[in-house]
C-alpha cells in the first residue's frame, strides 16, 4: 500500500471568475504550467502524490470548484454547468498570468478539460483524460433501468441533500467504515492510501451540497463526445481496468475520436487510479508533457 506523502506547501491564491465567484487556487513547483481539473468535491491535498511528482519540473495549478471547500458560492442561482467550470479554469489561468498550459482532468475534470479545449483551444498545449468519461457518464456506467434510477436519485438529492450529507459526515466520523464500503464496492482499491482517501471524503463532506449535487446533475447530462475530432494537441487517455464508474469503453471511445491520442489501460485499477499508482501513471504523463510546446 502506498505511503502518504507529507502535505505539499502550496502557493495559495484567490481568483475571481467573471460572474463574481471567488475561486481558491493552489499551485506548487516552477516551470511550464500544468492545470489539473479535479474530481467532483475533491480538493488539492487529495492529489498530493501526483502533484509532488509533476511539480519537480512544472508549475502545477489546481483550484477548488465553485461550491467546494475554499470556493463558496455567494448565492445559489449561479451556473454550475460543466461549461461554467471550464470558464472558471480559464479565469484561473488568466488570474495567474498563464498564457498556455497542459491540462490534466480526473473524473469531472475530464469533461471540464474538454470544454476548456472547446472554449480556448489555443490555451491548451496537451491534454490528459484520467479515469473520466467524455459524455453522459452514468449512462455508460450502468445499464438501464439502473442508470435511470441513478439519475432519479441525483435529481432527488438536489432537492433533499441532507440524507446524502449525513452519509458523508458518517464517513468522516468513522473513516474505517467509508474505507471498507468503498473498497468492497470497488469504488477505490486497497492500493489507495487510506489517509489520502480520507482527505477525499473530508473535502467532499465539506462541499456545499446544493452545489455538489447540481454539479453532478449537470455532469451526468453533459456530452462532449463530438469534440474529439477537433482536438489537435497531444492527448493521453488513461483508464482503469476495474473502474466501473467510468468504464474502459468510455476511454476507448474518447481515444478513438481524437487524432493521434494514446490510450493507456492500467490493470487492477479503480476510479482512484490517480492515487493508486506511481510510475505506471507518471511515466505516460511525463511522455505527454515532453511532447507539449508551451512557446
Amino acid at each position: 500500500m502506498p505511503t502518504m506523502l507529507p502535505r505539499l506547501a502550496y502557493d495559495l491564491r484567490r481568483v475571481t471568475s467573471d460572474d463574481g465567484v471567488a475561486l481558491a487556487v493552489q499551485s506548487a513547483g516552477h516551470g511550464p504550467a500544468v492545470l489539473i481539473g479535479n474530481g467532483i468535491g475533491v480538493t488539492s491535498p487529495g492529489l498530493d502524490p501526483l502533484v509532488a511528482h509533476l511539480s519537480r519540473a512544472h508549475r502545477v495549478i489546481t483550484w477548488d470548484y465553485r461550491g467546494t471547500r475554499g470556493s463558496p458560492l455567494p448565492r445559489h442561482d449561479l451556473s454550475l454547468a460543466v461549461e461554467r467550470h471550464a470558464r472558471d479554469a480559464r479565469a484561473v489561468l488568466d488570474g495567474l498570468g498563464v498564457a498556455r498550459a497542459a491540462v490534466l482532468g480526473w473524473s469531472l475534470g475530464v469533461p471540464v478539460g474538454l470544454e476548456l479545449l472547446r472554449l480556448a483551444p489555443e490555451r491548451v498545449v496537451a491534454f490528459a483524460a484520467l479515469f473520466g468519461a467524455p459524455g453522459t457518464p452514468f449512462r455508460a456506467a450502468f445499464p438501464r433501468p439502473l442508470s435511470d434510477l441513478v439519475h432519479l436519485l441525483v435529481h432527488l438529492a438536489c432537492g433533499w441533500p441532507r440524507p446524502a450529507q449525513s452519509l458523508l459526515e458518517l464517513g468522516v466520523a468513522i473513516p474505517p467504515l467509508a474505507w471498507w464500503l468503498c473498497t468492497r464496492t470497488g469504488f477505490c482499491s486497497e492500493r489507495t492510501d487510506p489517509e489520502i482517501f480520507a482527505e477525499h471524503v473530508r473535502s467532499t463532506a465539506q462541499a456545499d451540497k446544493w452545489a455538489y449535487f447540481r454539479t453532478m446533475r449537470e455532469m451526468m447530462g453533459h456530452d462532449a463526445r463530438a469534440l474529439g475530432p477537433a482536438i489537435r494537441c497531444p492527448t493521453l487517455v488513461v483508464a482503469g481496468e476495474q473502474d466501473w464508474v467510468t468504464p474502459v469503453a468510455c476511454s476507448r471511445e474518447l481515444a478513438r475520436s481524437i487524432p493521434g491520442a494514446r490510450l493507456v489501460v492500467l490493470p487492477a485499477t479503480s476510479h482512484f487510479g490517480v492515487v493508486e499508482h506511481g510510475p505506471a501513471l507518471f511515466a505516460p504523463l511525463d511522455e505527454l508533457l515532453a511532447e507539449a510546446r508551451w512557446d
